[in-house]
């Protein structure tokens, strides 16, 4: 089990839920939810967001990033202009960063044409910046 399928699964136990009450209290088919558990795979972005909002916790905490529960569900900003600002914070040109985490810079191109990135690129992006998701989607 990776670290998001344990956490909602605590998420699901503690809050007396199981996954088809979860799938419909955020809109969501239950074969979706299922399938987190069963083949292994992460939610897009904007249901990780839909899962956060509901539990009130942050999407590090979600994803196994932090062990910190809170969310600071405030919106402050598109994930590009988040990641610009990264960028040039740190002096680091795109070409460099995205080298850096083996990722194409098609990707770079899809996100700034208002694309979010895939839920897995995220993680990659927080981890290599040792800034949060909830701050780079603006929820922090």
């Amino acid at each position: 089990m990776n670290e998001f399928q344990e956490r909602l699964k605590e998420l699901i136990i503690d809050n007396k839920l199981n996954r088809l009450q979860l799938a419909k209290r955020i809109d969501i088919s239950s074969t979706t939810i299922n399938g987190y558990f069963n083949k292994n795979y992460y939610p897009t972005i904007k249901i990780g967001i839909k899962i956060a909002n509901f539990f009130n916790c942050s999407l590090d905490y979600l994803f196994g990033l932090s062990e910190e529960y809170v969310n600071h569900n405030k919106n402050t900003g598109k994930f590009i202009d988040n990641l610009t600002q990264i960028l040039k914070a740190e002096n680091i040109s795109v070409s460099r960063a995205l080298n850096d985490m083996n990722m194409s810079e098609c990707n770079y191109y899809r996100w700034k044409n208002g694309m979010f990135p895939k839920t897995i690129n995220l993680i990659e992006i927080a981890k290599h910046f040792n800034v949060s998701i909830d701050y780079l989607v603006g929820r922090t």
